[in-house]
């Protein structure tokens, strides 16, 4: 009986930011993490933009703001989930404010 191999085999999940546009597509569900302002990911933001993706459906994890905001004004967003989109200090978040109101985009509020 031969002996249970108990080796793990790992494999690395993480990419380059400059390969995040070749993955992103339009239609696609997303999830921006950080927060309204301080840790929003905004290079990895950027790449997803330069992809030209549209009617993206952003998950705002947990709670969405600049970085959000950009998504939405640049038109890439079809609907956005979240518990708030906001700037903190600096205000309410334009874009989002602006596409709600005119119905622009799908609101799935989950405060």
């Amino acid at each position: 009986m031969a002996a249970a191999d108990n080796s793990r085999v790992t494999t690395d999940k993480r990419i380059a930011l400059g390969d995040v546009g070749r993955l992103v597509a339009s239609g696609m569900q997303i999830g921006i993490g950080g927060g309204p302002v301080m840790i929003t990911p905004i290079a990895l933001i950027r790449e997803v933009l330069r992809s030209g993706a549209r009617d993206l459906r952003v998950v705002a994890s947990s709670t969405g703001g600049f970085g959000i905001d950009l998504l939405i004004g640049a038109g890439a967003c079809a609907s956005v989930e979240f518990a708030q989109i906001v700037l903190n200090e600096f205000g309410q978040a334009p874009n989002f404010r602006r596409y709600a109101e005119s119905g622009r985009i799908r609101c799935l509020d989950h405060t």
